[in-house]
């Protein structure tokens, strides 16, 4: 690879033998390098296409003007979410994405600025893992940088490492439609049985789980199984879990009316079982 400029000592654009542009990412990768100068490999941390689209020159333009401190917590940050989230490997984009966050928030905190939260409760409950991942990642801001970002970060950082696991094509809007779509069938099932879940409990977690995957298998319109189940069985679950059958029945309504989605024969008995199991569960105990 072949340095074409520094954005700081440690990010660069650099180029292929292939003529493809690179972003790199590493300890003094673009320190003291003239245009066409090789670069070692073995520095080379992380490193992602410079992909020729509108937003390129203008996101370019920001690593430039960035305080390379701002990015340096940035890296810090993503290593430390995908440790914490298990090992995943977040998509190359979210670095940038990201970084370019991060620098506005603390510009923000500096000004004392802050954005009203309306989506707090259901991004810590649809989401824990990365909320507290949020939490953690403004800690590791306030240590690096002595800089306290607003509470609402919490849940702007929470969609950015949601975001960071699902391809490159997935826009943050799908994000929160998932939140959205997975409310309005929470409020369903609690007003259905005039019960307030306890998201605390496992069964809450696995249901909120379901709902995650049922989301995108809609979005996607990617059928849980072709094949639908024996309408016996459904007849079964129908007569055993009425009162739960008859919230997904709600739930199906609502999704056709507002989504135009629908919900397969095979679904409404995941859901009927799922909703069954977390409502009867929490009233027996």
């Amino acid at each position: 690879m072949k340095y074409i400029k520094a954005f700081n000592n440690n990010v660069a654009l650099v180029e292929d033998s292939s003529g493809l542009e690179w972003i790199v990412m590493g300890t003094g990768v673009g320190f003291q390098k003239k245009k066409g100068d090789p670069i070692d490999d073995s520095s080379i941390r992380r490193k992602f296409v410079a992909e020729q689209s509108p937003t390129r020159k203008p996101l370019l333009q920001v690593l430039k003007d960035m305080d390379s401190e701002v990015l340096d917590v940035s890296v810090e940050i993503i290593k430390q979410t995908e440790s914490q989230l298990g090992g995943v490997t977040f998509n190359h984009n979210i670095y940038l994405t990201l970084a370019d966050h991060l620098n506005f928030a603390v510009k923000r905190a500096h000004e004392s600025i802050d954005y009203a939260d309306t989506t707090r409760w259901e991004v810590k409950n649809l989401y824990p893992k990365e909320y507290k991942a949020a939490k953690d990642a403004i800690r590791l801001v306030f240590d690096r940088l002595d800089v306290l970002l607003p509470k609402s970060e919490e849940t702007f950082l929470t969609y950015h490492f949601v975001n960071g696991q699902q391809s490159k094509k997935t826009q943050i809007e799908e994000t929160l439609k998932m939140t959205e779509v997975i409310n309005r069938i929470i409020e369903i099932v609690q007003y259905h049985f005039q019960l307030k879940l306890d998201e605390e409990s496992l069964n809450y977690t696995r249901f909120i789980t379901h709902l995650r995957y049922f989301f995108i298998r809609q979005y996607k319109q990617d059928p849980v199984d072709s094949e639908e189940m024996d309408q016996t069985l459904l007849e079964v679950v129908k007569t055993k879990y009425e009162k739960a059958y008859q919230a997904v029945e709600k739930i199906a309504a609502l999704l056709k009316q507002k989504y135009g989605w629908t919900v397969s024969t095979n679904e409404k008995l995941y859901l009927t079982l799922h909703i069954w199991r977390v409502t009867n569960r929490q009233k027996s105990e």
